[in-house]
């Protein structure tokens, strides 16, 4: 018989062993190096975020000082050029909407949420777009998308899928004299009335005393 050290399966178990052994210890010396990194890195990320952000905020100081001086050309130019830099995202028009809320022209903001809506009906996501829209009526009930096209498709949302019917009453209550000349003025004036009728309806069926919703 062998002798147990010399045993062919037992040395083959310490050589995997002592192998294993090894690329452990390997990890750990690798180890305070590889957080250094990764410490390292996220240190650039948020010292580049950081100037990014800067940058960003300097752009609204230059809009806001030409708005002030009634260059709204140039202002608005900044901000355009600003989102188009960033690639036309909603989000970015987001954060601008946002940063210019308070600004004393409401034009600015009017305008800057008219191409959120119409950047995110372009990219078929109709629900942010609808949201954005309710949200807008509350603080400035005149507001409207900008286009027939987009206008229609979010009321049919809004008293469809989307459960809102006040926002969709109120984006076809004017929606003829705003696109006289479109031809989804039908559409349009027909989902009006059919609305009206259910707002009718359901007045007419609310308890005395009571005010219907909706």
């Amino acid at each position: 018989m062998l002798e147990p050290f010399t045993h062919p399966k037992l040395l083959d178990h310490v050589f995997r062993s002592r192998g294993a052994m090894l690329a452990l210890l390997s990890v750990f010396r690798l180890l305070p190096s590889t957080l250094l990194e990764h410490r390292r890195g996220l240190a650039v990320k948020t010292s580049s975020s950081r100037r990014e952000r800067s940058e960003d905020e300097a752009v609204i100081n230059d809009a806001y000082g030409s708005m002030r001086a009634s260059n709204h050309v140039r202002s608005w130019k900044v901000l355009v050029n600003w989102i188009k830099a960033r690639g036309d995202q909603p989000q970015d028009y987001a954060w601008l909407c946002a940063r210019i809320a308070s600004w004393p022209d409401p034009s600015y903001i009017t305008r800057l949420t008219e191409g959120r809506v119409a950047r995110l009906v372009a990219l078929k996501r109709t629900g942010e777009a609808l949201d954005v829209v309710a949200q807008r009526l509350t603080f400035d009930p005149r507001f409207r998308p900008k286009s027939a096209a987009d206008t229609l498709t979010l009321a049919q949302l809004a008293a469809r899928g989307g459960g809102v019917p006040r926002v969709a009453r109120a984006l076809l209550s004017d929606f003829a004299a705003r696109f006289e000349a479109d031809p989804r003025v039908a559409v349009a004036g027909s989902l009006a009335r059919h609305l009206r009728s259910q707002a009718l309806s359901k007045t007419l069926s609310a308890p005395a005393g009571q005010v219907a919703v909706g």
